[in-house]
């Protein structure tokens, strides 16, 4: 295992991380081409820490955008910088992953961040389970990819209070206007809460 040192508006945060996260897609891929995880594309993006997660844990720091004990959930936590960072701010965190080393090395992350034990999820957008309800959804750099697209508003319905609101982390991609369009048709609408020049962060809702 690896770590990464980064400075969160002043606050110095150690990430324990995949030493090499290159050879580990590239030995994947290799090791079985014809696996369900490549065909499913299981591949590892949840072993790097992307710039997207570390703008959105920026603003979790700075901002006052958690209650303590407020019910979150953290879609697509990878390394679980953002769940450690949510968790250390006092809110009550469910984080979820589709692949399960994703979630040991955030359970790791929110023990040595946060001094907290998270409630950690296995979670396929396509097949959620039974909903449960949040008062806000967190997640970083997901809309990637076009086919996640429809599943991923369904969880944000699912999961969200029909008061809450989303923390959605998106890093500049063209293609993810795409993703916004298809959003607001769904009934949602957004602004921009924080613009960078490697992500922008925006409060997702219900359209009124």
């Amino acid at each position: 295992m690896g770590n990464e040192q980064h400075n969160l508006c002043g606050r110095r945060i150690s990430v324990t991380c995949v030493e090499d996260a290159e050879e580990l897609f590239s030995r994947q891929v290799l090791s079985d081409p014809d696996s369900l995880e490549i065909r499913d594309e299981r591949l590892p993006y949840w072993a790097c820490l992307w710039p997207a997660a570390i703008v959105l844990s920026q603003l979790l720091v700075s901002k006052r955008c958690l209650n303590s004990d407020e019910k979150v959930l953290e879609l697509g936590c990878g390394l679980g910088l953002v769940s450690a960072v949510a968790s250390l701010k006092g809110a009550s965190v469910t984080a979820t992953d589709y692949q399960l080393d994703a979630l040991k090395f955030t359970r790791m992350n929110c023990l040595q961040i946060a001094g907290v034990d998270p409630n950690i999820m296995v979670l396929d957008w396509r097949d959620p389970p039974n909903p449960f309800k949040f008062s806000i959804i967190l997640g970083a750099d997901l809309v990637y990819e076009a086919r996640f697209y429809d599943p991923l508003i369904k969880c944000f319905d699912n999961y969200l209070d029909n008061k809450g609101h989303i923390l959605f982390s998106e890093p500049n991609r063209e293609m993810s206007q795409v993703f916004f369009d298809r959003l607001a048709y769904a009934g949602w609408q957004y602004t921009t809460i924080l613009k960078d020049q490697d992500a922008t962060v925006y409060r997702v809702e219900r359209a009124r």
